[in-house]
């Protein structure tokens, strides 16, 4: 069983016990497709491409290219700290620097 304090293991996620859904990225993953495969796992679905298609575009949100580059530590900063939230397809969503990705269902 995995508790609220355990990560979840790259590709995968796990709901809270408060109603998060907690996704970790791998580290290859860019944040922009890990908010995509968070929504997915949530679903339980299996085709990617196919959640992608039903979910409005992320840029309505916030910019796909803009979230990458925030914890692009591929330059001379050091971007290892850092959060982003946003709501998207009916979730609070927050994207930390580790790749960890929070899914909180908006209130109705």
């Amino acid at each position: 069983m995995t508790t609220d304090t355990e990560p979840p293991s790259p590709e995968s996620g796990h709901e809270t016990t408060d109603g998060r859904f907690v996704y970790q990225a791998t580290s290859a993953q860019p944040p922009s497709e890990a908010v995509i495969s968070a929504i997915a796992a949530r679903s339980n679905a299996d085709d990617l491409t196919a959640v992608a298609d039903e979910l409005e575009p992320l840029y309505g949100a916030i910019d796909p290219a803009a979230l990458d580059s925030l914890f692009d530590s591929s330059g001379s900063l050091d971007r290892s700290d850092g959060v982003v939230t946003f709501s998207y397809a009916g979730y609070r969503v927050t994207v930390d620097a580790t790749g960890r990705v929070e899914l909180t269902p908006l209130s109705s």
